[in-house]
């Protein structure tokens, strides 16, 4: 497993001494596994490619070395979710166009704000400030590749932090909370989204304020270290009468 990380960063001697350490160890294999599952790969150089991995394998590495690994990643990952989540429900596309995320069905989440790209890019000041970095350009055809290319490039960092977590042992057997967590931020940025585009919300008029707060509720169930962060999710969401979705196991 280490010989993909000695290709990737000429053998050096630090990813040698961390050789002993299963977190890091199973966290840089499903990496390596996940961006070969990924589109990623056809939308980047080889030396973008290392230079994510090399920043991808620093951030795991940090986690695994701070006093409380378990707490880090827990708040890594929801920063990174919220990030994903962003460019997530850009990429969603409308029916009846295949959805390869399985989030379209899911209360919330509509699929209908691709082709609103660059109006979000204008409005929003995450998105603006990305999009900034990258170009100055504000037309769809500049645009969409990036988002499709920063999409990808955030999902392979959430994806190697869930492996990291689950490798810290912070996951729940058969009903775990990620991808339910993935889908609570997605459902909070598509209602940011359609709230500074003056859309309506993606929920019924007589759900959609407590929708958008019950959502919210999970990030903060999450940093709270609560165990199993969706069960407790759901006996407070559950309360409200808001759409919960359903994934299987």
């Amino acid at each position: 497993m280490f010989r993909w990380l000695g290709r990737l960063f000429g053998n050096r001697t630090a990813v040698e001494r961390q050789r002993d350490n299963p977190v890091l160890e199973e966290a840089v294999q499903r990496s390596a596994e996940v961006y070969a599952e990924l589109p990623l790969k056809d939308l980047i150089d080889e030396a973008r490619r290392s230079e994510l991995a090399r920043k991808l394998y620093l951030e795991v590495s940090r986690i695994c070395n701070t006093t409380d690994p378990l707490t880090t990643c827990r708040e890594v990952l929801a920063a990174t979710m919220r990030k994903s989540a962003g460019l997530q429900v850009l990429v969603i596309p409308p029916p009846p166009e295949p959805d390869v995320s399985g989030l379209r069905d899911q209360p919330g989440i509509s699929g209908e704000l691709r082709s609103r790209v660059v109006e979000i890019c204008a409005r929003n000041d995450d998105m603006r400030s990305a999009m900034f970095a990258e170009t100055e350009a504000q037309d769809f055809d500049t645009l969409w590749p990036i988002v499709e290319r920063l999409h990808w490039e955030t999902r392979w960092l959430l994806e190697t932090l869930n492996a990291t977590r689950i490798a810290l042992g912070d996951h729940v057997e058969g009903d775990d909370w990620y991808l339910p967590f993935l889908h609570a931020a997605c459902v909070q940025l598509e209602h940011t989204y359609r709230w500074e585009l003056e859309l309506p919300p993606a929920f019924d008029e007589d759900v959609a304020r407590e929708a958008a707060a019950t959502y919210a509720v999970f990030s903060d169930i999450v940093l709270s270290g609560a165990a199993d962060p969706l069960a407790e999710w759901r006996d407070y969401a559950r309360q409200t009468g808001v759409p919960l979705p359903e994934f299987s196991s």
